[in-house]
């Protein structure tokens, strides 16, 4: 099941973020009355979340630990060694940034911080917060219980309520994210919902994490906008609200999508253009302008510019490092299963 509508969602949840990096920048004045809208640009990365969560509910479904594993690894990691090289390369030349040889290295595990080093991108602890999710997956699926959504998902919507209101327990941190827990369990209810599986227990499960999202997103304006008015935090949360409602008639009807092939284009294109438009597009905006009336020709040229490195990235590096890892690692997997004593299984 591949729902077309959801790269579009996903395009343009990537698409705010770029908007918000470019125009929304504290010190940025190259367009004014663009920014009081684009300031709501961060907002694409809890909508990010929403999808994970249903995506993520959809790629576990009928498979075994290791064959999600795969899946994962193969969809997060060779993309994002492109993309911090080149990442690292622009900003080097272009803000005269050093980066070690082993601070790359550590950024490719995503474990960087646990090592000692700086993301080479801010953006990074998106890709973390996606890796804990995975891993709490993997582990269900390692246990074989995830198909036993009533147990977990209550566990860890009632952590994530307990959390908001009293920050315990205090170590939910180490091995998920609880400040946006609410936005993949929403996405995963709304899968359970499409599914038709145990409907009035997720809507209870999704109508809950709406409310703590809200909660959440009302919250955390401060962190994305410098001194938010009241104003601000209830636009920021309507517009939350509004991605809900997206979702949900998205992932409860089929709904018919024209040019499929370029929708699907954008979707593909979404995460190269995540992993490298923040730091390599800011350096090429800075270094060349001096002025709010070079940014106003620099920022549409960059995001031309971004579009179409994302596109040669996806193309002739991405798709093919990908295929080859993936092919790799499943012909390792099906040679290990078949090696393996019948007694011992892999779940």
């Amino acid at each position: 099941m591949r729902l077309i509508a959801l790269d579009a969602i996903r395009f343009f949840a990537a698409f705010a973020v770029v908007l918000y990096h470019y125009i929304s920048r504290k010190e940025s004045l190259a367009y004014p009355f663009a920014a009081e809208f684009t300031k709501y640009g961060y907002l694409g990365v809890p909508l990010f979340f929403i999808i994970s969560g249903f995506v993520i509910a959809l790629s576990a479904n009928n498979r075994t630990a290791i064959e999600f594993a795969i899946s994962r690894f193969t969809r997060l990691y060779p993309t994002l060694w492109i993309c911090a090289i080149f990442t690292a390369a622009a900003t080097s030349i272009l803000s005269g940034e050093q980066h070690s040889i082993a601070k790359i290295a550590a950024n490719f595990t995503l474990l960087n911080e646990y090592l000692g080093y700086d993301d080479i991108d801010g953006v990074y602890w998106t890709l973390k917060a996606e890796l804990k999710f995975y891993a709490l997956i993997f582990i269900f699926l390692v246990f074989g219980i995830y198909e036993k959504h009533k147990i977990w998902l209550s566990i860890w919507l009632f952590s994530t309520i307990l959390y908001t209101f009293t920050a315990q327990p205090f170590f939910m941190g180490w091995f998920i994210t609880p400040h946006y827990s609410s936005f993949f369990i929403a996405g995963i209810a709304l899968y359970l919902l499409r599914q038709n599986k145990d409907k009035p227990y997720s809507y209870v499960i999704l109508a809950v994490s709406i409310t703590i999202s809200l909660i959440k997103g009302f919250q955390q304006v401060s962190g994305f906008i410098p001194s938010p008015t009241e104003e601000e935090r209830i636009v920021a949360t309507g517009i939350i609200f509004s991605f809900f409602i997206v979702m949900y008639m998205i992932t409860n009807k089929d709904i018919p999508i024209r040019n499929q092939r370029l929708v699907m284009l954008l979707g593909a294109l979404t995460y190269p253009l995540y992993l490298i438009h923040n730091m390599a597009g800011k350096a090429i905006i800075d270094y060349f302008s001096t002025s709010a009336e070079d940014e106003r020709v620099l920022i549409p040229l960059t995001i031309a510019f971004i579009i179409l490195m994302s596109f040669l990235i996806h193309i002739y590096l991405e798709k093919p490092a990908s295929r080859i890892i993936k092919n790799r690692l499943t012909s390792l997997y099906k040679k290990a299963k078949s090696t393996l004593p019948i007694s011992i299984p892999i779940k």
